[in-house]
C-alpha cells in the first residue's frame, strides 16, 4: 500500500483525502493529513475517529517523518501555492513521492526547483491536471497531433466560465492578493487553460499579455486577460478569461491548415476543405481565381462521453507509478510549462511589451525567472 498524506485539506485537499479514504484508489492509504476545519473534517470523520494522524502543519507532518515517527510513501499536495515548492522538495528529500495540485507554484523557478528535486532522488512526481482526461480533451489532442490535418494555423479560446462573486474572494484570507495568492484568474482557474493549450498545440514561443487587475472586484490581482500568442511556425493565437462576464463561455477554436476544429459545450465540429476544394488549401490559395468564394467546409461533429472520475483517475495512475505499475497521467515535469507561460503572460503585462517564453534548461530561462521574481516582489509589498 502507498501510505500517503494530504498536505493542505480545504476544499480540494478534502477530496483527494475522502476518494482515498473511502477506498476509490486501490492500492493508497490515507496515513495522515495536516489541520482540517469545518465541513471538511466531517468529509473525513470517519478516518479521524479511526485514528487518522492530524498535524497542524505541514512542518510538523513532516519532522514526524523524519524522527521516525510517521511512515510514508507519498504526499499530495493542496495548499496555497507559494507552499508547493517548499513542501514538495522537502517530502522528495525524505524519499517520498510528490503529487502536486495546480499550479506548481507562483513563480517558474518553484517548478524547476521541484523537478531537480524529483530527479535527483528518482521519486515519482505528478501533476494534478485533471482535464487531460477529458475524452474532449483527449480527442482535440488526437486530431491535432496526428498530422491528418496538417499544421498549427491559429488559436483562439474564450474562457470566460470562471465568474466569480466578490464573496468568492473575501471568503478565505488567502484569497486575491500578491502576498499569499500570488495572482488572480491567471494563476487560480486558468492553469488548467494553459496546460490544456500547451499540451494540444505545443508551448507557443512569444506572448503580448494584457491584464487587468481588480477590473470586476474589490481585489487586486488579475480577474480580466487577454493574451496573443505566437509559436515557432508563425501559428497565432488568443486566450481571453475572466472571473466577471456573465453568462460566460468557453469556446476553443484551432484553425488547421486543412481543418477548422471548434470545441463548445461538450461538442467537437470539425470543418475539413479536402472534399469542397478537392486539393490542399495552400495549394487552391495559390491557383484559385474566384477572388471572392466563400469556403463553407465540410462539417461532422464529435460528441465525446464526459470524464465521470478525472480525480479519482489522476490518483490511481499516481498510485500505480509509485508501485512501479503504472505512470502518472501528467508528470509533473509538464506543470513548469504552463507556470511559465502565465508568468510571460503577467511579465509582458507589467513591462508593456511582447515577451519571449524561454526554453527549459536555458541561460534565457534563468533570467526570465529573475526578472519575472523581481516584478513580483514588487507587487507583493
Amino acid at each position: 500500500m502507498v501510505r500517503t498524506a494530504v498536505i493542505g485539506v480545504g476544499n480540494m485537499g478534502s477530496q483527494y483525502a475522502q476518494l482515498i479514504q473511502d477506498g476509490k484508489i486501490k492500492g493508497m492509504e490515507l496515513a495522515a493529513i495536516t489541520r482540517v476545519r469545518g465541513a471538511y473534517r466531517e468529509k473525513l470523520l470517519p478516518s479521524i475517529e479511526a485514528g487518522l494522524l492530524v498535524y497542524d502543519t505541514a512542518d510538523l507532518l513532516f519532522e514526524a517523518v523524519e524522527q521516525g515517527e510517521l511512515a510514508l510513501d507519498a504526499v499530495i499536495i493542496a495548499t496555497p501555492h507559494y507552499a508547493h515548492m517548499e513542501s514538495a522538495v522537502r517530502a522528495f528529500q525524505n524519499g517520498l513521492h510528490v503529487l502536486c495540485d495546480k499550479p506548481s507554484g507562483v513563480y517558474s523557478r518553484q517548478a524547476r526547483l521541484m523537478e531537480e528535486a524529483a530527479q535527483e532522488t528518482g521519486k515519482v512526481f505528478g501533476m494534478i491536471f485533471h482535464q487531460r482526461t477529458f475524452p474532449i480533451h483527449k480527442k482535440l489532442y488526437e486530431l491535432v497531433n496526428s498530422g491528418v490535418y496538417g499544421a498549427l494555423k491559429r488559436v483562439n479560446w474564450v474562457v470566460t466560465d470562471w465568474y466569480r462573486p466578490e464573496q468568492y474572494y473575501s471568503s478565505s484570507a488567502w484569497h486575491a492578493t500578491w502576498e499569499t495568492d500570488g495572482g488572480g484568474v491567471l494563476l487560480n482557474q486558468c492553469p488548467h487553460n494553459l496546460d490544456i493549450l500547451q499540451w494540444i498545440c505545443g508551448m507557443p514561443k512569444y506572448v503580448q499579455g494584457f491584464c487587468k487587475e481588480g477590473h470586476f472586484h474589490d481585489i487586486e490581482v488579475e480577474d480580466d486577460v487577454t493574451a496573443y500568442f505566437e509559436w515557432e511556425n508563425g501559428a497565432t493565437g488568443t486566450l481571453i478569461t475572466s472571473t466577471g462576464d456573465a453568462p460566460g463561455i468557453n469556446r476553443l477554436e484551432i484553425s488547421l491548415e486543412e481543418a477548422l476544429l471548434v470545441c463548445e459545450n461538450g461538442i467537437i465540429k470539425i470543418g475539413t476543405l479536402a472534399e469542397e476544394l478537392g486539393t490542399t488549401e495552400a495549394q487552391y490559395r495559390k491557383q484559385s481565381t474566384d477572388y471572392f468564394r466563400k469556403i463553407n467546409g465540410t462539417w461532422t461533429q464529435h460528441v465525446p462521453e464526459k470524464e465521470e472520475t478525472p480525480y479519482e483517475k489522476v490518483l490511481q495512475s499516481f498510485a500505480d507509478a509509485c508501485m512501479g505499475t503504472g505512470d502518472c497521467i501528467v508528470s509533473g515535469m509538464e506543470g513548469r510549462k504552463s507556470l511559465v507561460i502565465s508568468n510571460a503572460v503577467y511579465l509582458s503585462s507589467w513591462e508593456k511589451r511582447m515577451v519571449a517564453i524561454p526554453q527549459a534548461g536555458t541561460q534565457e530561462e534563468l533570467v526570465f525567472e529573475q526578472l519575472f521574481e523581481k516584478w513580483l516582489s514588487k507587487k507583493r509589498r
